[in-house]
């Protein structure tokens, strides 16, 4: 009887032994199966939406959409009137276009036309644009003496006169007519004023533009009484007799006169009238 009870027990033991073997294996085994599964990247597939098919669903859910009929014909209708209001004035601004290029077209033609160019159109006179071509002076013309008195310098341009106050012999290109100060200077010839000037030497100084290229100056004046612009006539009052001015000191008061021709000396002398 011992001996069968010890059989059983020593049975007992290793059947406890193995089921304790068969436990823990079945523990450890499913430890590393966790953490087997925890440590490997999970499945990149299953975690991408397919977005091909969403776009085909969102694709087909607009398409059903779009063929749903409208359901406020209130609405169509004034759609259509709109549209036949658009179209209507899209007529009248298409009317509008043609009538604008209509008459632009015109107004071209107007401006591109040439102007006719008849006998009535004003034409300036050349008197008015060159008041002096209205005078004269030349050959068989005279000069009034601008004041009475004796020649003191005479005109010399193809030899030389003696200059007492400057000392010097040099050409003269007027002469210098002896007068006392403060008496009448007249105009010589008819003519329009050039100019009203201050001059070193001949002092206040007149020009007079008497035609045909001609000009009479008059220097060492005072009192002038005529300006640029002036009309004056032969005889007429211009300025009076100055004091003389540094350079004829010592010839004393005289009026200084010279004759050019277009800017060229000529000898007044033999035009002076007797």
């Amino acid at each position: 009887m011992k001996k069968g009870r010890g059989r059983n027990s020593s049975k007992e033991k290793i059947f406890s032994v193995i089921i304790s073997f068969a436990v823990i294996f079945t523990l450890g085994y499913g430890i590393y199966s966790v953490i087997n599964t925890a440590g490997k990247p999970q499945n990149s597939e299953n975690n991408i939406v397919n977005l091909d098919e969403t776009e085909n669903e969102n694709v087909a859910i607009r398409t059903e959409d779009a063929d749903t009929p409208w359901e406020d014909t209130q609405d169509s209708d004034e759609g259509e009137g709109a549209e036949e209001a658009n179209a209507g004035a899209s007529s009248e601004n298409a009317q509008a276009a043609g009538n604008n290029e209509e008459d632009v077209q015109e107004a071209t033609e107007a401006v591109t036309e040439p102007i006719s160019i008849t006998e009535e159109t004003p034409v300036v006179e050349e008197a008015a644009a060159d008041p002096v071509s209205g005078y004269s002076f030349g050959e068989g013309s005279s000069l009034l003496w601008p004041v009475q008195g004796d020649i003191i310098l005479k005109y010399s341009m193809d030899s030389t006169i003696y200059y007492e106050t400057l000392g010097v012999y040099k050409c003269n290109p007027s002469v210098s007519i002896a007068a006392a100060v403060g008496q009448n200077v007249g105009v010589a010839a008819d003519g329009i004023v050039e100019s009203v000037e201050m001059d070193e030497e001949t002092g206040n100084t007149v020009s007079v533009a008497i035609g045909d290229g001609y000009t009479a100056t008059y220097g060492m004046l005072d009192n002038v009484v005529v300006k640029a612009g002036d009309t004056v006539t032969a005889g007429q009052l211009i300025g009076t007799v100055a004091e003389p001015t540094a350079y004829y000191a010592q010839e004393g008061a005289n009026v200084y006169f010279k004759l050019t021709k277009d800017g060229e000396p000529v000898d007044p002398t033999p035009l002076f009238e007797e």
